[in-house]
């Protein structure tokens, strides 16, 4: 990316003085360009105009400090919106509620807690009980939860269902091969949630061929584990029995160590597009699950999710991934 120093200099700045008074003209003369050519080069590169990235950030710290009991008038002066109104109005667009809604769901949040199997932990005065976790009235009321516990035979016809939408059936026949494939492959392994493995791959599949993902792509998603998860299928049996190019994206994907800028942003670039996007799916389904986790690591992972691949996925254009990686990140934060 020509103007990557550019672009990161100024996130730094933004980063910075995220309570200050942010300007276009004062950001562009921060990294010393002009008004004009500097907002457009901002949006070309990042997905979207200069001080609604900002406005977005201010969103997003905003609210961690409502989530940590902050008072949400003093939290919207101390993040520069003249108005309470304003404010909530703001916040309810970017997170589809309102910051009163979201004081009592860290309320809710702050009461209950998963152990590794994903039961729910109802925390009282004298004791800590588990009680089965279920999609009710406990389940986070602001996002759409995805389905716990689905049989791989039920997902697997999602998949086909939407992929018949945008493929061949000749290519339908290569899926379900593959799916075999990984359901075999896989298994015997289970999730931290209890369900069969072959539930997380699935998913992937399932997000890639909703964002109208190629054969190849939605495949190699299949396989993105089945290479480095202790099974005994190869990329030679996967060159055999599918093909070099699905072969070579699996292989990419097991190598693959961590989304950064600098990897998106470098010149000789060789990774294939895809890979990325195949990386982004896992993430998305993991951080939907996040809470099969240990809960040390809840933190950890939302707070990486929303500042490295949330910004990135706004650079691709992956707007339908960011939107809902930060939503599922805030529940965390």
């Amino acid at each position: 990316m020509k103007y990557k120093n550019a672009i990161f200099e100024c996130i730094e700045y933004i980063e910075e003085n995220i309570k200050e008074e942010l300007t276009i003209e004062l950001l562009a003369n921060e990294v010393g360009y002009s008004v004009y050519h500097f907002s457009r080069i901002f949006t070309e590169q990042m997905g979207m105009p200069l001080m609604e990235y900002v406005r977005e950030r201010r969103l997003i710290c905003a609210s961690k400090y409502i989530f940590d009991g902050k008072k949400i008038l003093d939290v919207s002066i101390e993040f520069g919106f003249k108005t309470h109104s304003g404010f909530s109005k703001a916040f309810k667009k970017k997170f589809g509620f309102t910051p009163t809604q979201h004081v009592i769901y860290a309320i809710h949040m702050s009461n209950h807690m998963f152990n590794e199997k994903g039961d729910r932990y109802v925390m009282t005065d004298n004791s800590t009980k588990p009680v089965k976790n279920i999609q009710s009235d406990n389940a986070n009321p602001f996002l759409k939860s995805s389905v716990d516990f689905t049989k791989p035979e039920e997902l697997y016809r999602d998949l086909a269902y939407s992929f018949k939408k945008n493929h061949s059936s000749d290519d339908l026949i290569m899926v379900e091969k593959a799916y075999h494939l990984a359901y075999k492959a896989h298994d015997g392994q289970y999730r931290k949630s209890g369900e069969p493995y072959i539930i997380h791959p699935l998913c992937v599949a399932l997000i890639l061929s909703e964002m109208e993902s190629d054969t190849e792509t939605i495949i190699a998603g299949l396989f993105h584990d089945i290479v480095s998860e202790g099974t005994l299928v190869t990329i030679d049996k996967l060159t055999n029995e599918f093909s070099n190019e699905i072969a070579q994206l699996v292989d990419q994907v097991t190598k693959f160590k961590k989304i950064s800028w600098d990897l998106i942003n470098k010149d000789d670039n060789k990774v294939d597009h895809r890979v990325i996007l195949i990386k982004f799916a896992d993430r998305l389904h993991n951080m939907r699950t996040l809470k099969y986790m240990q809960p040390e690591k809840w933190m950890d992972k939302a707070k990486e999710t929303i500042d490295i691949f949330s910004p990135i996925a706004a650079h691709l254009g992956i707007s339908k991934i960011k939107t809902e990686l930060d939503d599922l990140s805030l529940k965390y934060l």
